[in-house]
């Protein structure tokens, strides 16, 4: 019966102008009724982030009022300086959004914050921020009038969420806390969905060193196993910081599915089918001691116009790995190694250039894989992308980066830089870290 109700609302609705009120009450209905329905599903989330800071640095920052003022008046230039990109794979159940890098086998249990490390990140666009303004008591809305959108006119609305009812957190200091925010929903009058949302949140905590970050998404119906439901497309995340930067962060929901297993996912074919017979004989090497050079070669190039941290490196051994003392083979020449990405940066500004970092997983042999636990080879000279020139400042890796971490560099003002295949690098095999 409510279905059918339902049905002839919307027919009444499509046949005159819609009333505002009406439009706002049944996407309202919708999204609330939908959450709970909505199965656990994963997406790949490709992650592009640009960083800006002003032409003409002030002596002191000004107060945040006055930071604001100023960029809505465009008064001032900005110039890019950093570019980055990640991949990852973000599974959403009950809300809750857990990530690992494309290709894992699991999903990790701890936070995304934790995958995704340094840099602007935000969680909400794949359901909460829908969850805490529609099935929200404390919040109200207007009606603002109607705007354009690519697929036609959209019934607009602004809403307030204070932050006694608000769940949206920001992380400050070593501590997370609730503020309120603010926005626009733009909605479809005579589908009733929901197209674009836009969250502001000016009145941050002091410790999180932002002025004002807004998040603005668009959403499509997309379809999984068990129906029809609103999902992202394409969000962007923009924020404003107390040293007058800005940071731009754009990210692309693709490939979302429901997520079949609670506790491991396979991305591509199933490991576990083919050659069982085959791979159920193949005995797992045992773990490598340390101190054992390794020369790679990477077996396909890495183009930085498409890479980004979290996708697989695939490399190819050159030489025999042999015991320390003993002609005994460990791993023989032509094995596989499987790396990962672990940032890819763009630094714009003089002197430009390109910095990938990776480390490595695992290694092949018989068709069975095993980790490979190895740090960069430092006893002779580091390899290099770039021509090295008097006077050119020397960059070391972060100080609290991994041992494992290998930042290769290219100083270039190209706008793209291909690492080609074959490109060679040595590695020393080490212990396995502490957890």
């Amino acid at each position: 019966m409510r279905g059918g109700l339902f049905l002839l609302v919307a027919g009444a609705l499509s046949a005159q102008a819609p009333d505002p009120s009406e439009v706002l009450a049944h996407a309202r209905d919708r999204v609330v009724e939908s959450r709970p329905k909505l199965p656990d599903y994963t997406c790949t989330e490709t992650v592009n982030r640009s960083y800006f800071k002003r032409a003409e640095q002030p002596v002191s920052p000004p107060p945040c009022t006055q930071i604001r003022v100023e960029r809505d008046s465009h008064d001032h230039q900005l110039d890019g300086f950093l570019t980055d990109r990640l991949r990852l794979e973000v599974k959403v159940s009950g809300g809750v959004e857990i990530g690992s890098w494309p290709g894992a086998s699991q999903f990790d249990a701890k936070s995304i914050f934790d995958l995704v490390g340094r840099g602007p990140f935000g969680t909400g666009a794949l359901g909460t921020f829908l969850s805490d303004i529609f099935d929200n008591s404390g919040t109200s809305f207007t009606y603002n009038g109607t705007v354009r959108s690519d697929g036609g006119a959209l019934y607009q609305y602004g809403f307030q969420v204070p932050r006694t009812a608000s769940h949206y957190l920001v992380h400050a200091g070593t501590e997370w806390q609730a503020v309120e925010y603010k926005g626009e929903v733009g909605i479809d009058p005579d589908s009733l969905d929901l197209m674009h949302l836009v969250v502001r949140a000016a009145d941050l905590p002091i410790e999180t060193e932002a002025c004002e970050v807004t998040t603005s998404v668009d959403y499509a119906m997309a379809r999984l196993s068990k129906g029809d439901f609103l999902l992202p497309r394409k969000s962007r995340l923009h924020v404003v910081t107390t040293s007058t930067n800005e940071d731009d962060i754009t990210t692309t929901y693709t490939g979302c599915r429901e997520y079949q297993s609670e506790s491991t996912i396979y991305f591509g074919n199933d490991p576990t089918a083919g050659e069982v017979g085959k791979k159920a004989a193949a005995v797992i090497p045992a773990a490598l001691p340390p101190g054992l050079p390794i020369s790679l070669a990477l077996a396909e190039l890495i183009d930085t116009d498409v890479a980004a941290a979290g996708d697989v490196v695939l490399e190819t051994v050159r030489a025999p790995v042999r015991a320390k003392g003993s002609k005994e083979v460990l791993i023989p020449a032509g094995a596989k190694v499987r790396g990962r990405i672990v940032k890819m940066q763009h630094w714009t500004l003089a002197p430009a250039r390109f910095e990938i970092a990776m480390r490595l997983e695992t290694w092949e042999a018989g068709g069975v894989s095993a980790p490979l636990y190895a740090q960069p080879d430092r006893s002779g000279p580091a390899p290099s992308t770039g021509v090295h020139r008097r006077g050119v400042p020397i960059y070391l890796p972060p100080a609290a980066q991994s041992a494992r971490v290998r930042t290769f560099t290219a100083f270039t003002d190209s706008k793209r830089y291909v690492l080609p295949r074959g490109f060679q690098s040595k590695w020393i095999t080490m212990d396995k870290p502490e957890p």
